[in-house]
């Protein structure tokens, strides 16, 4: 059998076009910051960064519409290795900025560039099953690993993650100009229906300003008292949840149609955020894992398989495992908590969401798009799930370990087991109970 050098171009532009797109969306907060600038400029800038990532999402949506209206692939690929040329820049500046403000500007066009690459990866990739099986696998391991790499403390950056290794923005950007140079003038990116994309941009503005607006509500709840807080998180994810469901049922509901792929990927955000808001606390002290790298394997392993099987397993399966995670928060602290166990949570986390997005993924480009920017952009589960682990703090106990001077300490809970944990958990997991109902409703009514 001939190699299709073609083929093998787009899959390795579409895997590195994900990862990239994915890193440069995530943005969790810290608690420290290596900035001297007064507090209203450090909440300006704390606040830049969920306002850059659903800037980013709604870009992605119009970039994948503009691909399609255009239906160039090499136009497509161009617009790729132009804005990962873009993250380079930033990336050679940021060291030598000075100015708050600059620094927030750099964050807005990285995200912005982020967002072009994802629209454009999908436009130009996802009509083949290799490409698309690897955008997701780039797209969703990237999600899941790349708080791994935060650091403790806040440095002069545009992320918490840090910028895009040289490697990664290398790797993008020769894939894409290699795939812009071999793309072929008749294999044309299937025109749109106005219509559809009319409502995926009017869904994808909708869902990200809602998830702004009421992360920034959950945000300000950090001082309130513990009752109001917890109305006001079970109030802002009924909203999210009514959102989703709107914007969904403008989508369509229909099997391979973006309003199930909509609430897989809501699903998704949602089981992950618990785990996630952990993997930041503790990224750089992996323990026996020794690296954040070990993760990204562990992560992409999971993804892989997930894609393998995702046409052969029930959809009730990964819904399971995604509403387990959450629910893991009520098992021992060590085990909930400790190096292995996240380790387990993640690679859950990565089959689990693996099987789901790729058994109902989308023939609309646009649709695909909204929804692979859904798990960046639901920042109302990432508000939760940070004030509630606030809420859920209690004292601790810090055991050191001594091997001729200390080499490891762990802090654990004295009282982990309290109402705070309990309703957390069961918190999550309904919201990824609600996300399920639509999913299993279609199975149901459409075994094929």
């Amino acid at each position: 059998m001939p190699v299709d050098l073609r083929a093998i171009l787009t899959t390795l532009a579409a895997l590195a076009s994900g990862a990239l797109a994915a890193l440069a969306l995530t943005n969790p907060p810290l608690q420290e910051w290596a900035i001297e600038a007064s507090q209203s400029e450090i909440d300006r800038w704390v606040s830049s960064g969920p306002t850059s990532v659903a800037l980013g999402a709604v870009v992605a949506v119009v970039a994948c519409a503009l691909s399609q209206r255009r239906g160039s692939r090499r136009a497509g690929w161009i617009a790729v290795a132009v804005a990962t040329g873009i993250m380079a820049l930033i990336r050679l500046a940021v060291p030598e900025v000075a100015s708050l403000d600059l620094l927030i500007a750099f964050l807005v066009i990285k995200s912005i560039a982020a967002g072009v690459i994802l629209g454009c990866a999908v436009a130009a990739s996802w009509d083949r099953i290799a490409s698309k099986n690897a955008l997701l696998l780039g797209v969703i391991a990237g999600f899941l690993t790349a708080r791994a790499f935060a650091s403790a403390t806040g440095r002069m950056s545009t992320s918490a993650v840090g910028e895009p290794a040289w490697l990664l923005l290398g790797a993008t950007f020769v894939a894409a100009i290699a795939c812009a140079a071999t793309a072929q003038a008749e294999f044309r990116i299937r025109r749109p229906d106005v219509g559809e994309i009319r409502i995926a941009l009017v869904a994808i503005t909708a869902l990200a300003i809602g998830h702004r607006i009421l992360g920034s509500v959950i945000d300000r709840q950090q001082y309130a008292s513990e009752g109001t807080a917890w109305v006001v998180m079970v109030l802002c994810a009924a909203a999210a949840l009514w959102l989703t469901a709107v914007a969904a049922r403008r989508l369509g509901d229909d099997s391979g149609a973006g309003g199930t792929f909509l609430w897989a990927a809501t699903a998704l955000a949602a089981a992950s955020a618990p785990t996630l808001v952990t993997v930041t606390s503790v990224s750089g002290s992996w323990g026996q894992l020794e690296s954040p790298w070990a993760i990204v394997l562990i992560a992409g392993v999971a993804v892989a398989v997930g894609l393998r099987l995702s046409a052969r397993i029930p959809r009730i399966v990964p819904l399971i495992v995604l509403a387990a995670v959450p629910l893991s928060e009520l098992l021992p602290f060590t085990a909930a908590h400790g190096t292995i166990g996240l380790a387990v949570k993640i690679a859950a986390l990565g089959f689990g969401g693996a099987l789901l997005l790729g058994a109902l993924a989308p023939g609309s480009l646009v649709d695909a798009t909204l929804g692979l920017t859904i798990p960046f952009a639901a920042m109302t589960f990432s508000s939760i799930a940070i004030l509630t682990d606030l809420l859920s703090s209690a004292p601790t106990r810090v055991n050191f370990s001594y091997v001729g001077e200390p080499t490891a300490f762990t802090s654990i809970p004295v009282d982990y087991f309290t109402a705070q944990t309990i309703a957390t958990a069961l918190l999550f997991t309904a919201i990824v109970t609600v996300c399920a109902i639509p999913v299993t409703r279609l199975r149901h009514s459409n075994p094929a």
